[in-house]
């Protein structure tokens, strides 16, 4: 028989992983709803549909030391300790297994994976749970409580907890609608050729764009799929200690293509603009066979320009499918 756990448990769930791991969770504060670390569950929000920052950062922190040399010798950092990522939205999820295959990829990064080997994923969900999908264990709402998905040994060992009791547990729940920008995304050889098509056929969308851009980065830090970064030497005062760090940067940023010697592979903001679009929805495309977005939104509710990614995608899609259909 399946195992479920009553709704009004959820919180007592979360609290229960928090007195023996590290657990991260949406809560709401000071009016927003964040992920951060967890002692209690009193403000959990689980419901959540973005957040400013998303769960890559514990994967993939903003800054991070990679190792430091001392006297020549050299200190990796310390390997993370256990800890929960709990009540992950499927959007969220399905970035982090995208990530997971992007850092597999030779050669591996092994400061992403010893953190991603280290953490638990829980998922919630009013969606049907079919196959594995990428979590630890997924917990689909139904009427009153929520049906348990175990995917893994991780989830398994969950589900000895007490809170979870064999049952059954009617589904009453509707199903949530995809809407414009989830469909946009199904077809991403569509909008791979659209974007590639777009760079010379339609170079007013990218001088308009870059025109607009403010060169922030906002969007690459918000979304849960990009992963540039750079790296940098910081010395001690006295000179004996040197530390490898890196941190979270962005291909929108004026000298993130600036070599040694002062050229810049892309100078023009439309450049590097276009540049964002065809990583995430040609390259990505290309290499990993889906284009590099799940349709969280963050790149829009964060943008300070007010760029909306859907409305651009339509367009060029739009444009596209006119510039190839055959007229009689």
């Amino acid at each position: 028989m399946a195992k479920i756990i009553p709704e009004k448990e959820i919180s007592s769930l979360a609290k229960s992983l928090a007195k023996t791991s590290t657990v991260y969770a949406p809560i709401s504060k000071n009016g927003e709803i964040l992920f951060d670390e967890i002692s209690d569950s009193s403000n959990l929000a689980l419901t959540y549909t973005q957040t400013p920052l998303p769960p890559k950062m514990y994967f993939l922190p903003a800054n991070e030391d990679l190792f430091k040399v001392t006297d020549d010798v050299v200190k990796e950092a310390v390997s993370p300790s256990p800890f929960v990522v709990f009540g992950l939205n499927l959007k969220d999820l399905s970035a982090i297994n995208y990530l997971d295959k992007i850092m597999k990829k030779e050669p591996e990064d092994s400061f992403y994976l010893q953190r991603r080997n280290a953490a638990t994923l829980i998922a919630i969900t009013e969606s049907t749970v079919g196959s594995h999908n990428g979590s630890d264990l997924t917990l689909e709402k139904r009427n009153g409580s929520y049906l348990a998905h175990s995917f893994t040994e991780k989830g398994n060992k969950l589900l000895e907890l007490t809170l979870f009791k064999e049952g059954f547990a009617e589904k009453k729940i509707e199903e949530p609608k995809p809407n414009h920008f989830d469909e946009l995304l199904l077809d991403s050889n569509l909008l791979a050729q659209a974007v590639e098509w777009s760079r010379e056929n339609s170079p007013g969308t990218w001088e308009a764009l870059g025109k607009i851009c403010l060169s922030c980065g906002i969007c690459t830090y918000v979304c849960p799929l990009c992963f540039c970064t750079s790296t940098e030497d910081k010395t001690s005062l006295d000179g004996s200690v040197c530390t490898r760090c890196r941190k979270w940067d962005a291909c929108t940023l004026p000298r993130f293509a600036q070599i040694a010697g002062g050229h810049n592979f892309r100078p023009t903001q439309k450049e590097r603009y276009y540049n964002w679009f065809y990583h995430k929805f040609v390259r990505g495309y290309k290499e990993f066979g889906q284009v590099q977005c799940v349709a969280c939104g963050r790149c829009q509710k964060y943008c300070p320009a007010g760029i909306d990614i859907e409305k651009i995608l339509t367009k060029l899609v739009d444009d596209y499918k006119n510039a190839h259909t055959k007229k009689p």
